[in-house]
């Protein structure tokens, strides 16, 4: 991998934490200007401290469901540092919970940080791109939106959203050098699992590894780690598709039935019973 991303300047939302903060790290490491973008003070606070040794460090809290506040994200950014080569949106929450559970607030939450957030980001930085004539916007969706994984409904919603502009949008802004790439994780050691980190998950750092190597070669697509491209590749058999989401049924009902707080039998059957 060479080093496109030396004196560039860089956006990175829910950079303080997980694949962002991975991404922050190795791009400062590489010599680019990175602005790390959390959504509380605290994880911005201990991001900064964590990457105090570089000077081309900014920090900043922004909460990505604001649209004035994402806006004002770029335009600081590009009045202190004259322009934005790219931008990840990376923020975003995770929903793994039978669907009757899922409140009208999770799903507003769920919608206006996954989606409108990619919405508000995409929007501010092609105003900048579109003035400069060049840019990448890297988005990250989920292997859940292909896969559409039982029990994640409304995650998957807002990431195959998330997907599908990002590739309406490469082919319109193409011509006019501005690039969009999206990436679909599947299992990465971070936070977001709690402490229970599935066996087929690779690092953070191998993650960073393959999205930059994404960025660099301007790809479209990418999914990552190997395993979740075979399994795509698998599910095009109906057959096999309509085993393995049965599979992820029966598994995932077990574990709800199991796992406090969200005990399946009593918040979701209890429901229902008369």
């Amino acid at each position: 991998m060479t080093n496109i991303f030396e004196e560039k300047t860089v956006i990175v939302t829910g950079g303080t934490s997980g694949i962002g903060f991975g991404l922050c790290e190795e791009l400062l490491r590489q010599g680019a200007i990175v602005y790390v973008i959390g959504s509380r003070q605290t994880s911005v606070d201990k991001a900064k401290e964590s990457l105090k040794k570089y000077q081309n460090a900014r920090f900043s809290v922004v909460d990505v469901r604001d649209n004035v506040a994402v806006k004002k994200m770029v335009d600081d950014c590009v009045t202190r540092d004259g322009r934005l080569d790219y931008l990840f949106n990376n923020a975003g929450i995770s929903q793994n919970c039978p669907y009757e559970l899922i409140t009208p607030e999770l799903w507003k939450d769920m919608i206006d940080i996954n989606l409108w957030g990619v919405i508000y980001g995409t929007n501010a930085a092609l105003d900048v791109m579109r003035k400069q004539g060049n840019g990448h916007i890297i988005n990250i969706s989920s292997v859940a939106a292909p896969l559409t994984t039982p029990f994640q409904s409304a995650y998957v919603a807002t990431k195959a959203a998330v997907a599908g502009m990002t590739n309406c949008l490469r082919y319109e802004y193409e011509p006019r050098n501005i690039f969009f790439t999206v990436f679909y994780p599947g299992n990465v050691a971070t936070p977001i699992f709690k402490g229970q980190i599935p066996d087929n998950s690779i690092t953070v750092e191998e993650a960073v590894k393959v999205i930059l190597e994404g960025v660099e070669k301007k790809e479209i697509n990418v999914v990552f780690p190997e395993y979740y491209v075979k399994v795509i590749e698998h599910y095009k058999d109906k057959e096999m598709r309509e085993i393995g989401q049965r599979n992820v049924v029966k598994e995932k009902t077990e574990f709800f039935k199991q796992t406090d707080p969200e005990t399946y039998e009593e918040k979701v059957e209890a429901m229902y019973k008369k």
